[in-house]
């Protein structure tokens, strides 16, 4: 019966009023004070930062018409005031840049980076977070064989964000707000003696947006030349973050017919879903400059610049259609089997039309006293459609991509900023216009969709046995098997093909084995004028040299080639930076060398999960129930998200291992402890979790590195 859901499910039933008025009211307090700090604020001796939250509300319900028409509403608030910490370097007035004024003063003691006086700046911004949530329901009775249910949900949530954590000024930061509302209305009849028909229609829209505090052009500086990491050691600035508009509508029909003969329970369903989607991104589109100092901050001269043009706005329609037949049939008084087909299908992927899931499930309680159950089950189920990995792909076929510098994928020399008058200046938001239209590249040319992407599915399995021990004591142990495929993730399919004799030889490659390099009959170099000139060296083919102490160049003009002497590299013998000339070096080796990186988004991925579960749960005493589960699992698979790239692009079975939420081992320890009357009739519900760490990625510039 259930679909697109390849994990776990959890089915929600509301409230509903009664012929009698019922209502209550609630709230919750937390702070800072129970819980833990940071490992940065406790290095740097600061004491916890300032939390709070508070979550307030009510509900009432009753008879409109009794026994005939009910209502029951529920109003929901949470507010935090929680903070952010800036730490940042900043460069100390007046050496500042008058073109691009920082409204922030160092607090710190200023020192030397770079040739520039900077200090440290440090900041609590205020952060603030709110939830608001409405919930109205109707239940209409006519009879006993036919009720309607009508009901409203209304969530808004705010929330102020940074894009990296500690280095974004202030005016880098984004609101975020989700706006969600959905009608929806239940039709129940009973038919005959056998036969129950449920109808089901919604209607929902998703509105989240993020805005920038300010949309002047954003910019990362660096603390030393050929880096631009802002943690701790720089600054973020500008419209730095993601802004984006999005929103979704759906339509949703289902109906269920269910029917009952003898030992047979039979149900049969379909549903449609038809989704229409519209996300406006504007990253990039304010402009990004990267400095790679202080000093090149100061003086205006950034190390790349980029911008994307177009139209950044893209509808994307989904139909999902559904459908299913499932049997129960209680074979014996003490055994259940229970079998059925799924099918289902999004016309998004249109050429994906086999999603046809089988599934099976027992249930046999052997003995006559039935303290003993076993439970077993096995099943295929298919995933949905990842419609905002979709949109990020379909809303960039409609852009264009300018990127100025020194990168392999530039589009133009950073020199062309002159265009526009320099920094903090941005290009004209029109592909047509002479200042861009030779300096842009379609984004299309480096994201695309492959033509073989399928909806992921899991085949799941397990296996349990229950027992119970007299009348307090029940003791649950099962194994859960999971095996998906066709996870979905990056890859880029214009990653340069390793040479015979790898990557190291080629770069040492003496210049006449070029590609693309001929000898001219009087012996000297020449060229073969169809090889494209890289743009941000000057020449046309580059290699190296472990020996030599400074770089050379062989040939003349634009038809040269360039030697990089390594031992002069970083000595000031040249600015590439090395890594960005090995990359060109390896550009010929791409299958377009005009392209840099090709993302390209398929659905090749897998994971395994293997887990098994221990459950006990007791009544110690008339008053107290206590239950305790132990999880030992393992998850290995090849990719982390949908968008995680291989390391190798040429050999995936690297990026085997432990998944980024495999957790070994899991203990939860809970309980109930009712007070009697004359305490009040309080419940006391203590909850403890012990749990392995997860494993990380060993990177920088994120918050769970």
């Amino acid at each position: 019966e259930y679909g697109r859901a390849s994990g776990g499910r959890i089915n929600v039933f509301t409230r509903r009023g009664g012929n009698q008025f019922r209502g209550a009211i609630f709230g919750d307090f937390q702070d800072e004070s129970l819980n833990a700090n940071s490992f940065f604020r406790n290095a740097r001796g600061q004491k916890r930062a300032p939390f709070q939250r508070r979550e307030y509300g009510g509900r009432l319900g009753g008879p409109i018409r009794r026994d005939r028409l009910f209502f029951f509403g529920v109003v929901e608030r949470q507010e935090e005031p929680d903070t952010d910490a800036i730490i940042a370097l900043l460069p100390v007035d007046p050496r500042a840049n008058p073109a691009y004024p920082l409204q922030e003063t160092p607090t710190g003691r200023p020192f030397v980076r770079d040739g520039v006086p900077v200090a440290l700046f440090e900041e609590e911004v205020s952060a603030p977070g709110q939830r608001t949530y409405v919930s109205d329901r109707l239940d209409a009775a006519f009879g006993t064989a036919h009720q309607l249910v009508f009901r409203f949900d209304a969530t808004r949530t705010n929330r102020l964000r940074a894009r990296d954590q500690g280095a974004t000024l202030r005016e880098g930061l984004v609101n975020r707000r989700r706006d969600s509302l959905a009608h929806a209305v239940q039709d129940t009849w009973v038919l005959g003696p056998r036969l129950l028909n449920q109808f089901r229609f919604q209607y929902s829209a998703l509105t989240p947006t993020a805005t920038p505090s300010q949309a002047r052009p954003g910019v990362i500086v660096g603390s030393s030349r050929g880096t631009t990491l802002p943690v701790a050691s720089g600054f973020i600035a500008g419209a730095a973050g993601f802004p984006e508009t999005r929103v979704e509508r759906r339509f949703q029909w289902a109906d269920v017919l269910t029917g009952q003969w003898g030992r047979h329970t039979l149900k049969l369903g379909a549903d449609v879903m038809h989704l229409r989607s519209a996300t406006r991104q504007l990253h990039l589109f304010f402009g990004f400059y990267n400095f790679p100092s202080f000093g090149d901050f100061i003086a205006s001269t950034p190390s790349r610049y980029r911008q994307r043009i177009g139209e950044p706005e893209q509808p994307i329609r989904n139909t999902i259609l559904g459908g299913f037949l499932q049997e129960e049939w209680r074979a014996r008084p003490n055994l259940t089997l229970t079998f059925g087909l799924r099918y289902d299908r999004e016309t998004l992927l249109d050429r994906d039309k086999n999603n046809l899931g089988p599934r099976l499930a027992l249930a046999w309680a052997p003995g006559p006293r039935a303290k003993t159950v076993i439970r077993s089950g096995v099943g295929i189920f298919y995933n949905r459609v990842l419609l905002r990995t979709i949109e990020d792909f379909a809303v960039q076929s409609r852009l264009f991509e300018l990127d100025l510098g020194s990168g392999p994928g530039a589009t133009g020399r950073i020199e062309e900023l002159n265009r526009i008058g320099g920094f903090p200046n941005i290009f004209p938001n029109d592909p047509t216009h002479p200042l861009v239209r030779d300096l842009i590249r379609p984004i299309r040319n480096t994201r695309s969709l492959s033509p073989d992407l399928r909806i992921p599915y899991s085949l799941q399995s397990s296996l349990g046995i229950e027992r119970q021990f007299g009348r307090t004591l029940a003791l649950e142990i099962s194994y859960v098997f999971n095996r998906t495929l066709r996870l979905w993730r990056d890859r880029n399919v214009n990653a340069p093909i390793p040479p015979p004799g790898g990557f190291v030889a080629f770069l040492l490659d003496p210049p006449e084995n070029f590609p693309g390099v001929v000898r001219a009959p009087d012996g000297k170099t020449a060229f073969d004028n169809s090889a494209r000139q890289i743009a941000d060296v000057g020449v046309r083919f580059v290699r190296f040299d472990l020996s030599a102490t400074r770089s050379r160049d062989i040939g003349s003009g634009a038809n040269r080639i360039r030697i990089y002497g390594l031992n002069a590299l970083g000595g000031g013998a040249t600015t590439t930076d090395p890594v960005l000339a090995a990359l060109n070096a390896v550009r010929w080796l791409r299958p377009n060398p005009d392209l840099g990186e090709v993302e390209q988004l398929q659905s090749d991925g897998q994971a395994t999960y293997h887990g098994l579960n221990v459950l006990a749960s007791a009544r110690l005493a008339r008053r107290l129930w206590v239950r305790a589960s132990y999880t030992l699992s393992k998850l290995i698979d090849l990719v982390d998200v949908n968008t995680s790239s291989p390391q190798d692009e040429f050999n995936f079975a690297l990026e085997r291992g432990l998944g980024r939420t495999d957790e070994r081992h899991r203990f939860v320890l809970s309980g109930t402890l009712a007070m009697p009357k004359v305490l009040g009739g309080w419940e006391l519900t203590p909850l403890v979790t012990l749990s392995s760490g997860r494993p990380f990625n060993i990177t920088t510039n994120a918050q769970d590195r």
